[in-house]
Order: C-alpha cells, then sequence, then structure tokens
C-alpha cells in the first residue's frame, strides 16, 4: 500500500480536524472577515445575472425542506440547492478572488458553503471563520501542487479542486471524525469536473461547474457522515485524482509543508475587473497610459500587448460578439470596453456593449504577443506591458502585479468602493453598511443574523 497517499490524506484530514478559531492568528482571522465581505458583495451583484435565474428557476420546482437562504432571495431551499446556487451567483460576474499559484478561486467554492452549514447549524462567526480558513487552505495547496498542468490539459480548477475544499468546509462545520473527513475527501475527488472550454461560449457552463463543486463536496461530506467510503489512494493512486487530472505525480510534503502554522488565504487577490485575471495587468497599464494622457479611442491607431504564454493562449483572442463569457476571457474586447466606456465592473460585460461597434473596431486595433522571459517569472509575476500607438506618438506602460495582489493591494478606499457597487446593486446603502459592519464583526456574530440580513428586499424595493 502506497503510504505516501494515505499520509496525504491522512495529514489534511487531521488539519482540517485540528484547526480551531483559537489557534488563528489575527492576521488570517481578519483576512477570512475580508474575504467574506468582498465575496458576498460579489455574490449579491450575481443574483441579478441570467444565468443565477435561470438555476433559481430549477432548483425552486422540486420539493424539499426549506432550511437555507439564498442570497438576494426571499426564498429558503435544501441545504444541496442552496449551496448551488449561493455558489454560482458568487462566481457568475468573475470578480470573486483568486490564487496566482493555484490559478482558482478559493472564496465561491468556500464561503458559500461555510455560511449554509452556520445557518443550518446555527453556528456562531468563530467557527464560520474556521471553516473558511480551512477550505482557502485546502484549494489553495492543492491547486499550487497540481497546476500549471491541470490548467493546461483543459481543466477548470475551481471545479475540479473545489470539491475538495467544499468537502473540507462541510466536514468541520458537520463535526465528522478524522476518518469520516478522509473519506469526504475521497468521495468529493470522485465527483470532480470541470472543463476550461466554458470559457469559449455558454453563458451558464463555467458558474455551473463551479456550483455543482460545492454542491458535490457538500454531498461527499453527508455520505462520509453516514459511513460512506472513498478510495484510500484517491489523490496519488495510479488512476488517483493526480495522475488523471494533471498526468503527473505530487508532492505530498510540499503540499502538506507547514500545513496548520502557514494559511494561504493571506495571499489571495481580490478583482478590480469583472474579467480573467491573466487580462488585469494589461487593463490597469492601459488605464494608467490613458489617464497620464488623456487618450480617447479615436487617437489610437494600435495596441500591442505583451505578456506570458498563459495569458496570451486563454485571453489573446477576439471574443465573438454575442458572448458575455468569452468577452470576460478576451483581451482584445476587455481592453476595449475600457477604453470606450471608462470601466470594467460587471455591468460593461453585457452583450449590447460588447457588440457596440467602437467596442469592436478598437478591438481590433488590439495586438497580443508573448515575450518568453515573462515565461520565466510567471506565475509569481503576471506582468504585461502596453504600447499604444497613435498618429502623433507611442505610449508605453508595464504592470508587474496588477492591482489586487498582495504586492500591489486594493487601498481600503478601493476594497470598501468595490463591495459596496456591487452590493448596492440589490440593497438599500443602509443596509449594504450594516451587512459590512456585520462580518468585519462576525466572530461576535450569529450567522444566521447575517443570513437575514442577506435575503432580498420585500416586494422588489431596495431595504
Amino acid at each position: 500500500m502506497n503510504k505516501i497517499s494515505i499520509s496525504l490524506r491522512k495529514k489534511l484530514s487531521d488539519f482540517i480536524f485540528k484547526t480551531t478559531f483559537s489557534n488563528l492568528p489575527n492576521e488570517v482571522i481578519q483576512r477570512a472577515k475580508l474575504c467574506s465581505l468582498d465575496l458576498i458583495g460579489v455574490s449579491i451583484a450575481g443574483a441579478c445575472q441570467t444565468t443565477t435565474s435561470i438555476i433559481k428557476g430549477l432548483i425552486s420546482a422540486p420539493a424539499g425542506k426549506k432550511e437555507i437562504t439564498l442570497w438576494g432571495s426571499r426564498q429558503k431551499v435544501p441545504l444541496l440547492s442552496a449551496v448551488l446556487l449561493n455558489t454560482v451567483q458568487s462566481h457568475v460576474i468573475d470578480m470573486d478572488d483568486g490564487h496566482r499559484y493555484a490559478n482558482g478561486h478559493p472564496g465561491a467554492v468556500t464561503i458559500p458553503v461555510a455560511v449554509a452549514l452556520a445557518e443550518r447549524e446555527n453556528f456562531k462567526g468563530k467557527e464560520l471563520i474556521e471553516a473558511i480558513v480551512i477550505g482557502y487552505d485546502i484549494l489553495i495547496r492543492l491547486g499550487t501542487a497540481i497546476n500549471p498542468e491541470l490548467l493546461m490539459r483543459g481543466f477548470h480548477t475551481t471545479a475540479t479542486i473545489g470539491t475538495f475544499a467544499s468537502a473540507a468546509v462541510a466536514a468541520k462545520l458537520l463535526g465528522l471524525s478524522p476518518l469520516q473527513t478522509e473519506n469526504a475527501l475521497a468521495l468529493a475527488g470522485l465527483q470532480s469536473a470541470g472543463l476550461l472550454e466554458a470559457l469559449s461560449s455558454g453563458e451558464t457552463g463555467k458558474s455551473f461547474q463551479v456550483g455543482k463543486a460545492a454542491q458535490s463536496g457538500v454531498m461527499a461530506a453527508l455520505l462520509a457522515q453516514q459511513g460512506a467510503d472513498g478510495p484510500d489512494l484517491i489523490f496519488e493512486g495510479d488512476k488517483g485524482f493526480f495522475r488523471a487530472f494533471a498526468g503527473k505525480p505530487c508532492d505530498s510534503d510540499a503540499i502538506c509543508r507547514n500545513l496548520g502554522t502557514d494559511f494561504e488565504m493571506t495571499n489571495v487577490y481580490f478583482k478590480k475587473h469583472a474579467a480573467c485575471r491573466h487580462i488585469h495587468s494589461a487593463l490597469d497599464a492601459t488605464a494608467e497610459i490613458v489617464a497620464r494622457y488623456n487618450l480617447t479611442p479615436k487617437d489610437i491607431v494600435s495596441i500591442e500587448i505583451e505578456t506570458y504564454t498563459i495569458a496570451k493562449n486563454l485571453t489573446g483572442h477576439l471574443a465573438i460578439q454575442k458572448s458575455e463569457i468569452s468577452a470576460k476571457f478576451s483581451t482584445p474586447i476587455a481592453i476595449a470596453l475600457l477604453l470606450v466606456f471608462g470601466q470594467t465592473d460587471s455591468t460593461v460585460f453585457k452583450k449590447h456593449f460588447i457588440s457596440d461597434p467602437l467596442v469592436q473596431e478598437t478591438a481590433r486595433k488590439v495586438t497580443v504577443k508573448v515575450n518568453s522571459d515573462r515565461d520565466k517569472t510567471y506565475p509569481k509575476e503576471r506582468s504585461a506591458l502596453v504600447t499604444i500607438n497613435t498618429k502623433r506618438d507611442s505610449y508605453k506602460h508595464e504592470v508587474t502585479y496588477p492591482k489586487g495582489e498582495t504586492e500591489n493591494p486594493l487601498t481600503e478606499n478601493e476594497f470598501i468602493n468595490k463591495y459596496e457597487k456591487n452590493a448596492l446593486s440589490l440593497y438599500s446603502k443602509d443596509r449594504v453598511h450594516k451587512i459590512r459592519d456585520m462580518i468585519l464583526n462576525i466572530e461576535n456574530q450569529d450567522v444566521r443574523k447575517l443570513v437575514a440580513m442577506l435575503k432580498a428586499p420585500s416586494q422588489n424595493a431596495k431595504a
């Protein structure tokens, strides 16, 4: 029997079981609250999206226990349905947090699960924070170990690794034993699925597969609670997760290095733009040039983006006009939207803006190319050099770390403004501020009090 593989499963389980609020550094606790505030703001804005409405219509039909609140709604639905939808709307506008080494978004598959189970079990905020921190660590450590091979083979990290993170959160809040937690992780791995083809077209697919990852992780924990077991070698078996999804073994010792003492959520980034993270350096550089030289789209003859290979492969194309999701993964379209409309939040990544003649004309002026030297510093640096050529002159600006990384963090005002703009899409300013204050003091709150604030205003009016 492969003891290394068993050791990984057991070490992760022991970490989940032993981690408590009392042994978390204050920096990690504060970061968990900021991640929650950011994610819930993003999710509130996501409640208004078409994909959210489609899935809400499906899950509202079946009978079941009305136990968990749908954020931004006045409905309660069964646990698994609520986890699915609240996760979908947390990911649908592409502004949820992420981790550059893991190539995934831990908040979306962690925070909705934790809040749902804390609501069901009537937990305090301290238990919520414990579970969130654990979920982030699981996704980031596993995602970092298996990438970039996972990504290059066409798998979506958040949707695949996300099942493990969700299962870890659920195992903690359900009070599973170490062995039950091991089986929850194993059963989660059997359900991992998610393809990057969803970035090309199909508006519903990308966020739906992330919602399914969260739902599958909770299902795995519930099964383990009832005595179900999963493969001992789920991670490193000959037909286990690492070899199937990455075609390679992974270093278990590296995954578990400083586990329980170094918490990875302190290294997540927060998004400024509602687009693929690999575009953000180019967007930041373009915005700097435009602001400095007061350029308009009509001034521009051509735009050259120099970046690294993964950014070019994922986002270097001109997106089709009718696809919002494709536009979020298209550097030419994102740059054009910024130049034409002066913003890159979720409100501008809409079909009528994407197909605007000036946006399309400007996007065709953008060329994306690879500089192999930038590959040498990836993923530590996600850099881009932007050159904007006009009839009069050429202007250059380089960004090494896009806004929101720990090396280039959002200011406090930028962070709060992002949260408020997203949350104000549904709630009044007074409620937006109350939600903010509750989250920033969540360790002293009942989670159900927070959830009550996340219900939709009555009679479709902001409240």
